[in-house]
């Protein structure tokens, strides 16, 4: 498991919140869909971002499904250890010694405490339901120890795998090739977060919805501006059955305004999976501002091949 790329992620949350029990209100299941959430991380500038933060006043984020979403790691940066509202917590005041993880805990001391907190029941079934893969970067690791003749595993393991193959081919004076797949934007991943809490938020679920039809339009409007950089592989494969036929074509009023427009979905979707409370008739009107949505015909004679 020390070897496993979410269990050493798990471990490094652990040390963040410096207590183990951020792992507190999990069953199985939700123990299983919070480490699948970590293993699946999208492609594009995203971060793991907490609803409630690690390091609140009083209160310390739990590591949980219902507490983390994938949102841009911008907005993750500019927010901070804000909080708005949801999420899981426990009370610093309901934090016990016996849990915490101390600076000096070397990883494997930190995942026996884990596996102890969280009972035989769950890690069982977790191995059971989720085979633990090998990280890709275990093999590197050990080159660079062998080459360097010292070096700590656990250290060099939180490093990147990338970081990692430089440090390596500088030993060794060689070059590894890697090939770049095409940039992501992050839409999916904010649209995959917000579909995932209209299922676990039920008083919100509305509101979720609605925000996500206006990321799918203005996804849709987006990857029409080439500057834009607007581009997910599986977008339309998993989405594609909630486009409306009136906003099938829709567009930007100005091409120019496409960085502008950009920022106000991410932040709006990145806001309400906060939390924040928000007028819908006021947001809706906000977004179709920006845009206009020709007909089929007329998308085909306006656009052109210039704005794709």
């Amino acid at each position: 498991m020390l070897q496993n790329d979410e269990v050493l992620y798990l471990i490094r949350q652990c040390q963040r919140a410096k207590t183990v029990q951020i792992l507190a209100e999990h069953d199985l299941k939700s123990f299983i869909d919070t480490m699948t959430l970590v293993r699946e991380r999208p492609k594009g500038p995203v971060s793991l971002c907490h609803i409630a933060p690690v390091k609140g006043k009083d209160a310390v984020g739990l590591f949980h499904c219902r507490n983390l979403f994938y949102g841009g790691a911008y907005q993750n940066k500019k927010f901070s250890n804000g909080y708005i509202s949801g999420g899981m917590s426990i009370s610093k005041s309901d934090l016990s010694e016996r849990w915490h993880v101390s600076a000096d805990k070397t990883n494997n001391e930190i995942l026996l405490m884990i596996e102890e907190y969280l009972g035989d029941d769950i890690v069982r079934g977790y191995l059971e339901a989720s085979p633990v893969r090998k990280s890709k970067k275990f093999q590197v690791v050990n080159q660079i120890i062998d080459a360097e003749g010292v070096g700590c595993f656990d250290d060099l393991m939180r490093l990147g795998y990338k970081e990692l193959c430089a440090q390596r081919d500088a030993l060794y004076r060689r070059r590894t090739f890697q090939v770049d797949s095409p940039e992501e934007s992050k839409f999916l991943a904010y649209v995959d977060s917000l579909t995932r809490f209209i299922v676990y938020d039920a008083g919100r679920a509305k509101v979720l919805q609605e925000v996500r039809d206006l990321m799918v339009i203005a996804y849709m409007a987006l990857e029409r501006v080439k500057e834009s950089k607007t581009y997910n592989k599986y977008f339309y494969v998993k989405y594609e059955p909630l486009i409306r036929k009136e906003y099938a074509y829709a567009r930007l009023t100005r091409s120019a305004d496409w960085s502008v427009f950009k920022d106000l979905m991410y932040e709006l979707a990145f806001k309400i999976l906060q939390g924040k409370e928000v007028r819908l008739r006021s947001i809706k009107k906000r977004v179709i501002s920006f845009l206009e949505f020709p007909n089929k015909a007329e998308a085909h004679g306006v656009q052109g091949s210039s704005d794709r």
